[in-house]
């Protein structure tokens, strides 16, 4: 792992993914739970959503954030599929 940084690791479907969004559509999030494991890409109910301590909040107030995020993590997945740009940086450490 990254020495002193908070790591969520994804892929085994223990991160439940749950998308938020104020009544007045001002600001919306994203919520990390770590919940056990479930299949990948699981939608839970979010009628029964609770926040916990433990959650991890992405917080937006800006779709424009939303469209960077999504772009720079489908840059991510075409790296990992090997399709990347070859100047792409590569990281000189495990995490």
């Amino acid at each position: 792992m990254i020495e002193g940084k908070a790591v969520v690791e994804f892929g085994t479907g223990d991160i439940l993914i749950t998308p938020i969004a104020k009544e007045d559509l001002s600001k919306g999030c994203v919520v990390l739970q770590n919940k056990g494991t479930h299949v990948i890409g699981e939608y839970m109910d979010a009628t029964y959503f609770t926040g916990e301590e433990t959650d991890t909040v992405i917080s937006f107030t800006k779709k424009e954030s939303i469209d960077a995020l999504i772009e720079r993590l489908e840059v991510l997945k075409s790296m990992m599929l090997g399709e990347g740009d070859d100047n792409a940086p590569i990281a000189e450490y495990d995490f």
